[in-house]
């Protein structure tokens, strides 16, 4: 009984021996990416939404945030990092071939006024998440080489500092 409760115990002792170890450091992945059509494709009958979320203005209307053109060819990409890993990583930057320039950008309302900003980083902590999202964190699509509409898909690539770079596809579509 002894040799068998030993035996036991040595070759479960020797089967998580066998195991692959827990990779260290960040595991990023990333979900429910989308991109909202281009900016000064709005029309009256199907606005599309501001940074914050909102409904922009129609065409030929005031832009709905200080600073964008209401008909500039920008547009905006949403999405969350999901960090499974044990050490946090930093988001560092973006590209996507049809923008001549990704920024990350968050938007903060100061009153009832949204401000958007650029922002140098993004940090994803160890075992956590960041929601890009209307009214929050984004990757902002300067300089736009074509329209981006309703049912498109468009590649990204973000950069990590850690985790490298991870090109996602991501589909064109209005609000959430």
């Amino acid at each position: 009984m002894l040799t068998r409760l030993f035996s036991l115990v040595v070759f479960v002792l020797a089967l998580t021996a066998c195991a692959a170890p827990a990779p260290a450091g960040p595991q990023i992945s990333l979900e429910n990416a989308w991109a909202r059509p281009s900016a000064g494709l709005a029309t009256a009958a199907s606005p599309t939404p501001d940074m914050a979320g909102r409904p922009a203005a129609p065409e030929g209307a005031a832009p709905a945030m200080p600073g964008m053109s209401a008909n500039g060819p920008t547009s905006a990409v949403y999405f969350v990092i999901v960090n499974q890993g044990s050490a946090a990583d930093t988001l560092t930057g973006a590209s996507c071939a049809v923008a001549s320039a990704a920024q990350l950008h968050q938007t903060r309302m100061q009153g009832d006024v949204a401000e958007m900003a650029p922002v140098p980083s993004v940090e994803v902590p160890a075992h956590g998440k960041v929601e890009f999202k209307p009214g929050g964190y984004h990757v902002m699509l300067l300089g736009l080489a074509r329209d981006l509409n309703v049912g498109d898909t468009l590649k990204l690539t973000l950069q990590f500092e850690k985790s490298g770079a991870i090109t996602l596809d991501v589909p064109v579509r209005m609000g959430q």
